[in-house]
Parts: C-alpha cells; sequence; structure tokens
C-alpha cells in the first residue's frame, strides 16, 4: 500500500519561517502527521524573502485577482511584493506535485497559505491565499491547523 504525502506549512512544523522569525508548530498538526510522509513548505520562504521579514497583505483583491494580475500583495512599508509571492507560491506548488501529495495542511491568515481567512487591507477578511489557491485548482484537498485539536501552538 503506498503511502500518501501531505503538504503542510513549514511553520507549522516547527520551523522558524514565519514574517517575525517564530514558528506556530501546532501539537494537533504534528500528531496528525507522526507516522506520515510529509513535505514541509514556505512559499514566502521559497520567494526569496528572508526571515524576519516586514509582513504582507492582498491589496485590491484576493489570490484569484493576484494570480490575475488585477490585485497585488504589498508589505507593510508599501512594496509590491506581488510577483516574488507568486513565485515562491509556483515553487511550493511544484513541490507539492512532485510528492504526489493528495492533501495539504496550511497556515491560517497568510496572504500564501491561508485556507478560510487572509489578511486584506488592514482587516481579517474571507479567502485564501496564492498557495492554497494553485492547489485547490489541482484538486488537492486543503484545510487549516484550526480543523485540529490540540490549538495552540508548541513553543520553543
Amino acid at each position: 500500500m503506498k503511502r500518501t504525502t501531505v503538504v503542510v506549512s513549514a511553520c507549522l512544523v516547527g520551523k522558524r519561517c514565519r514574517y517575525n522569525g517564530e514558528h506556530r508548530a501546532h501539537a494537533g498538526v504534528l500528531r496528525y502527521l507522526k507516522g506520515k510522509k510529509y513535505v514541509a513548505v514556505c512559499p514566502e520562504k521559497l520567494a526569496g524573502w528572508g526571515v524576519p521579514r516586514p509582513p504582507v497583505e492582498f491589496s485590491g483583491g484576493g489570490a484569484r485577482e493576484a494570480v490575475a494580475g488585477q490585485a497585488s500583495v504589498v508589505d507593510n512599508r508599501g512594496r509590491d511584493r506581488t510577483a516574488s509571492l507568486l513565485r515562491g507560491a509556483r515553487r511550493a506548488l511544484r513541490r507539492a506535485l512532485a510528492s504526489q501529495a493528495t492533501e495539504a495542511i496550511l497556515k491560517e491568515k497568510s496572504p500564501s497559505c491561508g485556507v478560510r481567512r487572509v489578511y486584506r487591507e488592514g482587516r481579517i477578511v474571507r479567502g485564501g491565499g496564492v498557495f492554497t489557491f494553485w492547489l485547490r485548482r489541482r484538486g488537492i484537498a486543503v484545510r487549516s491547523e484550526d480543523s485540529f485539536s490540540g490549538r495552540g501552538a508548541t513553543r520553543s
């Protein structure tokens, strides 16, 4: 029997790749992944962004619009980071497809990985991130850390 692969946001498994240099290792996600094959990715790191880095959010629309060139992803300094985020999300997607992943567990509220909520123009709104958008278009089931018990992040 072939084991399936899970794609997971790297911050959820303890990688310090978030904009503020922290991780969000999640006890419930870690329990779920135990014994499973998984690939940890961070589209923002794959975009070439450093850690720490300015936080980003959508402007003028969400993921669908950003992919279509009708919205942007900007950092808190007003710099347009759309092109590099799209590049990083494409790299993450290639890794997910190469691993033959059938599901993904991603970090909520992120403009790359958000599943049901993202930051847009200073508010949390309904929507998903760019990486999430592309995974769904490829038929990969996506859910966030919020769907796992043990909500609290582990600290190290």
